[in-house]
């Protein structure tokens, strides 16, 4: 019996842990943290183009990969300040939203749905520096993205 206990009390430990270390957010986007020079994103995302949004210093890539159809970096005075990745359509619909969706469950933990329409669900998840959201459109999955912000 008291091998039983131990082993339930292993289990009970690693499932905490598990836990919490699916809802670790890093303060960034990858290994890029809030802050970083637009030069040093630039050179570790290369092939994008550089643009303007609300008077802000925008970096876009266009088809990076086969599972992103858009990623835009944005920057405030020339630092990282938010990454919006959109996915491509045909990698949403052969990956399944629910499939994608439980990735991001996973590795940040359950989330906060902060909007649910008939049109248009998003899921959230916060620390004290970064504001993740995805968001996807069910019948649309060219629409489907994710934002990460810092906060």
């Amino acid at each position: 019996m008291p091998r039983y206990v131990a082993l339930f009390f292993t289990i009970i430990v690693f499932t905490a842990a598990n836990a919490a270390f699916a809802a670790n957010i890093f303060d960034g986007y990858a290994d890029m943290k809030w802050g970083t020079h637009f030069h040093k994103v630039m050179e570790a995302y290369p092939g994008g183009q550089i643009g303007e949004y609300n008077k802000d210093f925008i970096y876009t890539q266009d088809n990076p990969d086969e599972t992103i159809a858009t990623r835009i970096f944005a920057f405030k005075n020339g630092m990282l300040a938010s990454v919006a990745v959109t996915f491509s359509g045909e990698f949403v619909k052969k990956t399944g939203l629910e499939n994608l969706k439980q990735k991001y469950i996973r590795q940040y933990g359950k989330g906060t749905q902060t909007g649910n329409s008939s049109h248009m669900v998003s899921y959230g998840w916060e620390s004290k520096h970064t504001r993740i959201t995805f968001i996807y459109v069910p019948n649309r999955p060219e629409m489907t993205v994710i934002q990460y912000q810092q906060k």
